[in-house]
C-alpha cells in the first residue's frame, strides 16, 4: 500500500509550502499528519530509524496546523499526539526533500 494519501508536491516552483519535518522518538514506528481543520489524513508512512522524515504540504496545512500523531507497532507505550502544530512556510525551490 502506498503511503501517499495526498498527492506529494514535487515538482519544483516558487510556491510557498509548508515544510513537515519529524525527528522522531525511537520507538515511534509509523507516523500520520492530520489536517486539523477537517480532520483529513494528509499522510502517513513508516518511520526509519535515524532518518528525518520531511514532506512538502499545502500553505494551508502549515497555517493552520496539523495534528502529528506517532505509534509503535507493538503497543509498548501509548501514541504520542501533538496538536496545533505550526509548519514553516518555505520556497519550494530553497527545499530538498530527496523523492
Amino acid at each position: 500500500m502506498s503511503d501517499f494519501i495526498a498527492k506529494p508536491i514535487i515538482e519544483r516552483s516558487n510556491y510557498l509550502v509548508g515544510l513537515f519535518e519529524l525527528d522522531a522518538d525511537v520507538a515511534a514506528e509509523r507516523y500520520a499528519i492530520l489536517d486539523r481543520v477537517t480532520m483529513k489524513l494528509i499522510w502517513q508512512g513508516d518511520i526509519k530509524p535515524g532518518v528525518i522524515v520531511r514532506h512538502l504540504v499545502r500553505k494551508s496545512y502549515a497555517i493552520n496546523g496539523v495534528i502529528v500523531l506517532m505509534i509503535d507497532d507493538n503497543e509498548t507505550f501509548n501514541a504520542v499526539v501533538a496538536d496545533g502544530v505550526r509548519l514553516p512556510i518555505v520556497n519550494s525551490n530553497d527545499i530538498e526533500i530527496g523523492y
